[in-house]
């Protein structure tokens, strides 16, 4: 008995260290990036690494000072703006695809699914035409309408739908509601965990969008926060001290969104894939 006790204790050990080693590597590229944001550019390619700066500084910090409060503001206003509407989109579509019973409704879906197979990339030019032909270039409200509609969210949604139980439904139109009543009402409220996996996911991604707003946004009030980094950077040179404060402060909105809603992600993604 002792000595399965001792091979249990010395796997639980093992198992451990295996974490810790695994969580570090992980966090490593955290911990250069908040190590570099208090170094002076000469001590952060000094080698060998050092984590603790030798003399930390605050000055890349003061250098985000003048722009990105800015940029930071221009960051929530269109990611927020974004995950609504997505959530909105994602949530109505999820309803119609897995509550509503209509000729033509599966094959209509799988072609919708099948969109997630498209790379961006492909229609990045037909997208700019149409934005630039409805004069919305350079505007935060080109990056909306690109985002507006999410074909992951409405499958991960209708997933999560499709294990409600039928029964509320046809309790709900036998009393006369209408389908906005019940879903508004009575599905929507159910699909709480799903809805907010959805929002982490929309959020870390509009939040970290590099791409969309460099395509659409040439005015440097209107920059995002993930644009913005880019003033650090010329043709000479880079000033990687800035950069890693900025990126920091970055990180900081997503890791408090995921840490407040990490209950509900976690039970939102498992219960998404209980029925097909």
């Amino acid at each position: 008995m002792t000595s399965y006790r001792t091979k249990q204790l010395i796997g639980n050990i093992a198992k451990y260290i295996l974490l810790i080693i695994v969580a570090v590597i992980m966090l490593f590229p955290l911990i250069v990036v908040v190590s570099s944001s208090f170094k002076m550019e000469t001590e952060i390619f000094a080698f060998p690494f050092t984590i603790f700066p030798k003399k930390p500084i605050l000055s890349n910090f003061e250098q985000l000072a003048e722009n990105f409060p800015m940029y930071t503001w221009n960051s929530v206003k269109v990611t927020f703006i974004t995950t609504v509407v997505q959530l909105v989109t994602a949530s109505t579509g999820a309803y119609v695809f897995s509550k509503i019973q209509w000729k033509g409704r599966n094959a209509l879906f799988m072609l919708y699914v099948m969109s997630m197979m498209i790379p961006s990339q492909a229609v990045t030019v037909p997208q700019f035409i149409i934005v630039r032909n409805m004069g919305l270039f350079d505007t935060h409200t080109a990056i909306v309408l690109l985002g507006a509609f999410t074909a992951v969210g409405t499958f991960l949604i209708r997933q999560y739908m499709l294990s409600i139980p039928e029964t509320y439904n046809e309790a709900a139109r036998i009393d006369g509601a209408r389908e906005w009543v019940i879903f508004g009402r009575i599905i929507l409220p159910m699909t709480k965990p799903v809805l907010i996996t959805q929002a982490i996911f929309s959020f870390r991604y509009f939040w970290n969008d590099f791409y969309t707003p460099l395509l659409y946004i040439i005015t440097p009030e209107l920059k995002t926060l993930p644009l913005g980094m880019t003033d650090f950077t010329t043709e000479q040179y880079v000033y990687y001290g800035p950069q890693m404060a900025a990126a920091l402060i970055s990180i900081i909105p997503v890791l408090i969104i995921f840490l407040i809603g990490q209950k509900y992600f976690i039970q939102g993604v498992s219960a998404a894939g209980i029925k097909g």
